[in-house]
């Protein structure tokens, strides 16, 4: 499909996006490096990653851009290419130029993190070195502008059951992401969070999901060129009804009639990373996230 002009304009600007796979009943979100090429967003990822194991189950997928006070949302099929395998080496030729302009323009629009890859190498562990690496290409088959996202600074919120550096690096975020499945695929929008007393809640922006719905909240801090310098968790469970905004608004110093709707997140299972260590971790029974999305 072609994308709109203010949808490639997000897309030259950025370099990282989030990326929105189906990891069963709940979805599973991750930043990626990116670019976009030949009609298609190319990334590259272990072998071993959750998220290569995810698209080859189910390849559809979604990835947001956020590019500050707008964002484009690309939902569509992903497909994966592994150099060690026969079968990839030939839906790439059979692809023609597509792939060599994919990975041409990916390398060089992310020199910076090809770079710091390169700086890290020796601390890499091994799935995550050159030779396990495999490319993955996201086919868009629709495309949504999203405008007028403002998010102020933010008082500190505890990401619950992540470690202590983790939650120390997050708690300033203001900017975080939630995620829904929509007609069979995923859903990410930009929004406002707060966690207060191991309960979260999320405003998305704008459109929310329905009460009973899986979902997640992802809260990262991003590197201009150091992957393993990249921290994140991704709080997934289920979200509930209408929630309080009081709580939103006082940590952005909003009005809480300026805030979209907010929801409760009732947390069931929270990824972290710091760098290439990753680690997941099941909140207590009596903990509840609640996420309002922006």
């Amino acid at each position: 499909m072609r994308l709109t002009s203010d949808a490639r304009a997000i897309l030259g600007q950025s370099s990282i996006g989030m990326l929105a796979l189906r990891a069963g009943r709940l979805p599973l979100v991750n930043p990626a490096v990116f670019s976009f090429a030949a009609g298609s967003l190319w990334m590259t990822t272990s072998r071993f990653a959750a998220k290569t194991m995810l698209a080859r189950r189910d390849p559809r997928a979604a990835f947001l851009v956020d590019g500050g006070s707008s964002a484009v949302l690309i939902r569509g099929a992903i497909e994966v290419f592994d150099p060690l395998s026969v079968a990839s080496q030939v839906r790439a030729m059979l692809d023609g130029p597509g792939y060599v302009l994919g990975m041409a323009g990916y390398a060089l629009k992310n020199a910076p993190f090809v770079a710091g890859y390169v700086l890290d190498i020796t601390r890499l562990p091994r799935e995550w070195l050159p030779y396990n690496r495999v490319v993955m290409r996201l086919r868009p088959s629709h495309a949504d502008v999203i405008e007028g996202i403002e998010f102020p600074p933010a008082q500190a919120a505890r990401v619950p059951a992540v470690p202590a550096d983790v939650s120390r690096r997050l708690a300033g975020v203001s900017r975080g992401y939630a995620c829904w499945i929509e007609a069979g695929m995923p859903f990410i929008r930009p929004a406002f969070w707060d966690v207060d007393r191991g309960q979260v809640t999320v405003a998305p922006a704008p459109g929310r999901p329905r009460a009973g719905s899986p979902g997640a909240l992802v809260v990262e801090s991003h590197h201009r060129f150091r992957p393993s310098l990249m921290v994140g968790a991704c709080v997934r469970g289920t979200f509930g009804g209408a929630a309080d905004a009081s709580g939103i608004a006082e940590r952005y110093g909003m009005e809480p009639g300026d805030l979209p709707s907010a929801m409760e997140l009732r947390a069931e299972r929270v990824t972290s990373w710091r760098g290439f260590a990753i680690s997941t971790a099941v909140p207590r029974s009596a903990r509840n996230l609640r996420v309002a999305n922006a």
